[in-house]
């Protein structure tokens, strides 16, 4: 999650998947927890180490979540490019007829270029559920990080170039399917069938 935000709700606001309507129907049952601080990854009990069958894979997770964490932050419209783009790209474990599709390929290449123009074009004010902004709803910038969050794991990738950006973006899908993996098959709980 975007660490940076005061609020746990400011947090969700900069999501994709949690949408205003997403907001809209949970309000009620909210009251009284709109400030609660934001909150990361490592404030999730199934996150607590050792969550993972190796130490390894807890490492790579976090330093992954942190690092596409710190790339897409709050722009809404990154964050859907991207999404689309780690859907469309098949998993290592994929069947060679599924890696080798031209379709598919050609869907991966129009998305990367599309994730390139966008970060070539864009201003430093992102698209977030409320409008455009560069700052925080008070008017001033946030810190980057709280004290629980794993955003500070990854190295400052905030004032890398668009090609860059996007290459690093490509580059960790990969690491993002071997996310799920380590979710799915690799996890403590998945291993002892306690996994909900």
């Amino acid at each position: 999650g975007n660490t940076r935000e005061k609020t746990w709700m400011d947090q969700h606001m900069k999501t994709l998947h949690i949408t205003k309507e997403n907001h809209g129907a949970m309000k009620e049952y909210m009251r009284g927890l709109e400030n609660v601080r934001s909150i990361s990854l490592k404030d999730q009990e199934r996150f607590t180490s050792p969550w993972a069958v190796e130490m390894a894979d807890e490492q790579k997770f976090e330093r992954t979540v942190s690092l596409v964490g710190r790339l897409l932050r709050d722009d809404i419209q990154l964050q859907a490019l991207y999404h689309m783009f780690v859907m469309i790209r098949p998993p290592p474990r994929a069947s060679e007829k599924i890696k080798l599709d031209s379709g598919l390929a050609e869907v991966q290449i129009k998305l990367s270029q599309l994730i390139y123009r966008y970060l070539s074009t864009k201003s430093d004010f992102s698209y977030t559920k409320g409008g455009y902004s560069s700052e925080d709803s008070e008017g001033t910038s946030r810190p980057d990080v709280t004290s629980s969050s794993i955003m500070n794991m990854s190295e400052d990738v905030e004032d890398i170039n668009p090609d860059e950006k996007t290459r690093l973006l490509i580059s960790l899908v990969d690491d993002l399917h071997d996310c799920v993996d380590i979710m799915q098959n690799r996890s403590l709980l998945v291993q002892t069938g306690l996994d909900v």
